[in-house]
């Protein structure tokens, strides 16, 4: 395997070629197949590393050295795959779902002292949940010095990518693009053909190192960046008020791993910097894989002087839509198209943040982050272009907008607010894939799920979902899935007495297999200090049918309150239709026509979102907030789909890990620490419960003890092994001892019969 790579100061790429290899300065951001044919079986490596930022390379000596930077403020450790900090991009063919379309990626973990996993986020996992890459419910971690692969089918086509799911290593960089491409003969004839297909790959950047900028982050989580009173928040609030997803300290965006900002705090010689930049002709179309890798928030994506035609979303394909502005939320990705028609020459492409209100409600100023869009014709210079301006008979349009039209025209007059659920799927979408509507009430079932801050004041709150923190468990679910019963380690709604007020368990909801499934996602605490949520849910793609926003002052556009629709118990627990004939499917104003297709979607703040899916993969699933924080402190749970029996099994020599509580310990007066002598020094208890484990073929349990009931695996063949084995090797000690004691007999009665033979005086000086 050969490949290209380009190096630039912040990116280092390897796209995949066939015979040779050849160092080039820049960067290639081109979507080319990884795999010269879709009949072959794409395999790659990924080599997980270290590099350092501001750092050039030398190939020859494979030692590097500051290029430049001031008081080290951008010098910093980044996770790489292949060593590169925007990460290997793997362009594949999309193929049917048979056993030839493998896709195998063998990841190896060369870092020092971090595990590591890889979701490949959009891929549907269909009879390979345990391929899915989320640590600890799909698979263990890949430790350092290991080799995993992941074999799995590239499915469904379209704009989709990698990264870690393991830790904070997604915040170092850690991602990229994962591109299913259509067969030929298959592609759109409803949008215009476009002359390059390139990534656009959207990241945030914090100077501070990630683990510990994540464990700051837990600890202090949203106001805990302010004085211990609030006095001093430092969270922004966007345009309705609601809290920036944007969590302190950010510093910039990345596109393709370079930046450029023009902050006057920053210590870096700007000029020198590199800014990615898009090389376009006149009059011709470019297509954007717009994907947003980021950790802490959203951005609003412009061109200048350009509009954008989105015609997918989360590899789903929509009618094509000309729009102004682009939110493109953690964990989303949007293919737009570009006609390049303007005037040559050089135009910013802007990632703006949404934050315009600071904590105490005064006007602030968005950060912006920049690219560049530029024209073959017209010479290569900083631009020195201004947005459009939208005005009342030619507004602007505003994509994946999550507020109300109160709060956008406050702020950006003579601009249409569109949410998500006003895009349509095309005909060909819903062909392939209907939008299920149950035949009877025996085949729908409905759930809510709150995604709120659990608390009684914005001090003491933390991300949850139905006030459930979650917790990983202690092995894999998809590997032991017996772990699902155990309500000593899993919980939900119907087992949360033994949560007590705060409630950290692994969250699992369980879905019967083979019906329509209608999800209501919900963002209510009733604290006024929440924030949109971005949920992903892994191993599905769901119909977004409705979307209801939260109460908002007319004349200000300030939310005041939740949507009506829904009421909540008051720890915000449990949700339900207010209205009791919405139950059981009966929504009004949903579009079971041609919704659009999600795999992540956001929940504004005080609203909702209703989707639908027909369970039909069975397996565990993760569905979490894509706000790194928000995860990693607990608003996550598992979808169980279907019961244990109707998923697949993983192969039977996949990795498993367990805990390890060492409870045959020595005996306090032994110095030797025997067996013999560890046994005796346990408990009955202790005793009953391995002798359990032995009878019974399942993981041991030492509940009491407060440790796992997932301790411990027995693997029954290799006990009758050692038995066996024992059994040949006292029937051997057995059989030489009658040999040593016949050979020995056979002597003494030979000797004592010679004795009695000689004469006595013989005997005499025999015995003397």
């Amino acid at each position: 395997m050969s490949g290209i790579i380009n190096i630039s100061l912040f990116s280092i790429v390897l796209i995949l070629s066939s015979q040779y290899k050849t160092v080039y300065t820049g960067f290639n951001h081109e979507v080319k197949p990884t795999c010269a044919s879709p009949d072959e079986e794409c395999s790659v490596d990924l080599h997980v590393s270290y590099i350092m930022s501001m750092v050039t390379y030398n190939w020859t000596t494979s030692q590097g050295y500051p290029v430049y930077y001031r008081n080290g403020s951008f010098f910093r450790k980044l996770s790489t795959a292949s060593g590169s900090s925007s990460n290997r991009t793997a362009e594949l063919f999309e193929d049917p779902l048979n056993d030839d379309a493998q896709v195998n990626i063998r990841v190896y973990n060369d870092m020092a002292n971090e595990a590591v996993t890889f979701h490949w986020h959009g891929m549907l996992q269909t009879g390979t949940p345990w391929m899915d890459g989320a640590s600890m419910v799909s698979q263990c971690p890949i430790e350092p010095g290991q080799m995993f692969t992941y074999r799995f089918v590239a499915s469904p086509q379209g704009t989709h990518w990698y990264h870690s799911h393991h830790g904070a290593m997604r915040r170092s960089g850690l991602a990229g693009a994962f591109i299913v491409l259509p067969k030929e003969g298959t592609q759109r004839d409803d949008i215009p053909q476009v002359e390059q297909d390139v990534v656009f790959l959207a990241q945030d950047w914090q100077a501070a190192v990630s683990d510990i900028q994540l464990v700051t982050e837990m600890e202090w989580f949203i106001v805990g960046f302010s004085a211990k009173d609030g006095s001093t928040g430092t969270m922004s609030r966007t345009y309705d008020g609601s809290m920036s997803t944007l969590e302190p300290p950010n510093n910039k965006a990345l596109v393709n791993g370079k930046f450029k900002s023009f902050s006057k705090s920053d210590n870096v010689n700007e000029e020198a910097v590199p800014l990615e930049t898009f090389n376009v002709t006149n009059n011709t179309y470019i297509r954007f894989r717009m994907i947003q890798s980021g950790i802490t928030g959203e951005y609003k994506i412009s061109i200048d002087q350009h509009k954008l035609l989105l015609v997918g979303t989360d590899g789903e394909d929509l009618v094509a839509v000309w729009v102004d502005y682009l939110i493109i939320n953690p964990g989303e990705t949007y293919d737009v198209i570009v006609f390049a028609n303007s005037t040559a020459g050089n135009y910013w492409i802007r990632l703006e943040t949404t934050e315009v209100l600071d904590f105490f409600y005064n006007p602030i100023k968005p950060k912006v982050s920049f690219a560049q869009l530029h024209y073959k014709e017209a010479e290569v210079a900083l631009p020195d272009s201004e947005a459009r301006k939208c005005t009342q008979s030619e507004p602007c349009v505003m994509a994946n907008c999550h507020w109300s039209q109160e709060a956008i025209s406050r702020w950006m007059p003579y601009t249409l607010c569109q949410p998500i659920n006003e895009f349509k799927s095309t005909q060909q979408s819903i062909s392939d894939l209907p939008v299920p509507v149950p035949r009877d009430l025996e085949e729908f079932q409905e759930v809510f799920l709150n995604f709120h801050l659990a608390g009684i004041t914005p001090m003491t709150s933390r991300p949850s979902v139905n006030t459930i923190h979650y917790k990983s468990p202690p092995v894999p679910l998809q590997v032991n899935p017996d772990i699902a019963n155990d309500e000593s380690v899993v919980c939900n709604n119907k087992n949360l007495e033994q949560c007590g007020e705060y409630c950290q368990c692994t969250h699992v909801v369980k879905l019967a297999n083979q019906k329509v499934t209608q999800l209501v996602l919900t963002a209510e605490d009733g604290l006024n200090m929440g924030t949109a949520h971005p949920i992903h849910i892994h191993g599905n793609r769901l119909y977004v049918v409705k979307y209801g926003l939260g109460v908002v002052n007319e004349s200000s556009g300030l939310l005041q309150g939740p949507n009506q629709d829904i009421e909540y118990s008051p720890d915000y627990r449990f949700a339900n239709w207010r209205n009791a004939s919405w139950s059981n499917g009966n929504v009004p104003d949903v579009n079971l026509i041609d919704p659009p297709l999600k795999d992540t979607i956001v929940i504004p703040y005080k609203g909702y979102v209703v989707l639908r899916v027909k369970t039909e993969n069975p397996g565990f699933w993760f569905m979490h907030c894509h706000l790194d924080t928000h995860m990693s402190v607990g608003m996550a749970l598992v979808l169980q789909i279907g019961e244990t029996d109707d998923m697949p099994h993983p192969p039977s020599n996949f990795p498993r890990c367990l805990n390890y509580p060492a409870n045959l310990e020595p005996d306090s007066h032994s110095k030797s620490g025997s067996n013999e002598q560890n046994i005796e020094g346990k408990s009955r208890k202790d005793v009953d419960a391995f002798m359990q484990l032995l009878e019974e073929n399942v993981t041991s349990s030492y509940y009491q003890d407060d440790h796992s009931p997932y301790d411990m695996k027995i693997n029954f063949t290799w006990i009758i092994l050692m038995i066996v084995i024992m059994v040949f090797f006292m029937f051997g000690i057995i059989l030489l001892a009658l040999m040593l004691l016949s050979r020995y007999c056979t002597g003494a009665f030979r000797s004592r019969k010679g004795y009695q033979e000689i004469g006595r005086d013989e005997q005499v000086e025999f015995a003397n």
